[in-house]
């Protein structure tokens, strides 16, 4: 049998190829919604986004608005983004800051403090009959954690503890971003058509470096460039061990001055956090991305420039620059990045090819397959369904590799 077929599976481990029904499915769709998106922990920002008392921003998490805010005590809290009277949005702008510590409903005008607590009923006399009072209604609140001071949220009360859920990764994003105070000096969002997962699997392999120019260049034409490491850990979250960016290639100076902490001059790092975010940064200089699926084949990109807090203006100037170079919406990358996977989106979505191949073994060096085998190690676990055959349980994967 031919490895590579239109129609029939690849003579491979299950392991080591996808049905791209997964992609396109919508009961698979819903069931990432719930059981990934609705049940684990999601970064939605960082506190210097919300970096004074009321200020707020909102968000979407598997289907539910949500608000992420600095209460009037300097606590960061989540709730949902809904009022408990009849259902309608409280905060209809992206982000923003409270006016006298009042969340306010547009439609019947009920009020709630930043602390979630009901101030405001108007004509309150009208709930006497049934005891109805503000003291026995409340936002919904929502599990929220800092770590290095990302705002991680779950809508599961149930949920483990977010030092749980990140294991060894904690230690790696700890030596960047926990010796520094960092803040956010960027953010752009873009709608994409085609599936979440297209997105991440670009960013925990680097087998697709060879899409972009700059990564040819700047790191895969320096000798042992390849030679760096995967590491894979528990829960489907990946890391690439730091390297060594010839940015010269492209006369695009040297990243020597002003480095993040733990970072070597020309250095460059990822972690990826299952399921949608990476951690990249480049020396002097931090990109976050994190996805908000809206249907099998449209999803929203969150892209967060990174900068060390206290930086000066000609400092801050520099990360700016050196972030444009390669990242931000006219950067060199995420256009390709977007490009490659619509593309994707396009064909799978038509029903060719049936099936992916996720087959690279390198002993985990920089074109291997692995983080991307363990993302979907862990998508399986979760959802409960083979990647392999959305048909089969997540068990005939692991019992056939």
């Amino acid at each position: 049998m031919p490895i590579l077929s239109w129609t029939e599976p690849p003579a491979l481990p299950p392991t080591h190829y996808i049905d791209n029904r997964i992609y396109t499915d919508p009961e698979i769709f819903e069931l990432e919604r719930r059981h990934i998106f609705g049940a684990g922990w999601k970064l939605l920002c960082h506190d210097s986004e919300i970096a004074r008392p009321g200020d707020y921003t909102t968000a979407r998490l598997a289907g539910v608005n949500l608000i992420v805010l600095r209460d009037r005590d300097g606590r960061v809290r989540c709730f949902f983004n809904v009022c408990p009277h009849r259902g309608a949005a409280l905060l209809r702008q992206p982000a923003g800051t409270l006016a006298n510590d009042r969340i306010q409903c547009f439609y019947h005008l009920w009020s709630f403090d930043s602390t979630g607590r009901c101030t405001t009923i108007p004509r309150a006399e009208g709930y006497a009959a049934c005891g109805l009072t503000p003291a026995d209604v409340r936002l919904r609140e929502v599990r929220c954690e800092l770590f290095c001071g990302w705002a991680f949220v779950s809508l599961d009360d149930r949920v483990e503890p977010l030092a749980d859920f990140l294991g060894p990764s904690a230690v790696e994003l700890a030596d960047v971003f926990g010796a520094a105070e960092v803040e956010v000096f960027h953010l752009h969002r873009a709608e994409f058509r085609a599936n979440w997962k297209l997105f991440v699997e670009t960013n925990c392999e680097g087998y697709h470096e060879l899409l972009h120019v700059l990564n040819r260049t700047t790191g895969h034409g320096q000798k042992n460039y390849a030679e760096r490491r995967w590491r894979t850990h528990a829960h489907g979250h990946n890391s690439f061990e730091q390297a060594t960016i010839g940015y010269d290639r492209l006369a695009l100076g040297g990243r020597d001055a002003n480095l993040f902490p733990g970072m070597r001059p020309n250095g460059h790092v990822v972690v990826d956090l299952f399921p949608d975010v990476m951690f990249n940064v480049r020396a002097t200089v931090g990109r976050i991305d994190t996805l908000t699926p809206l249907a099998p084949g449209l999803t929203v990109l969150e892209c967060r420039g990174i900068g060390l807090k206290g930086d000066s203006d000609a400092v801050r100037d520099q990360r700016i620059a050196q972030h444009n170079q390669v990242w931000g919406p006219a950067g060199r990358n995420l256009p390709e990045d977007l490009w490659a996977i619509e593309t994707q989106w396009a064909n799978i979505a038509g029903g060719a090819p049936r099936y992916s191949v996720i087959a690279r073994e390198e002993d985990n060096r920089a074109m291997d397959d692995a983080p991307v085998r363990n993302f979907y190690a862990e998508w399986r676990r979760r959802t409960g369904r083979a990647s392999h055959d959305i048909a089969a349980p997540a068990a005939a994967a692991e019992r056939a590799a």
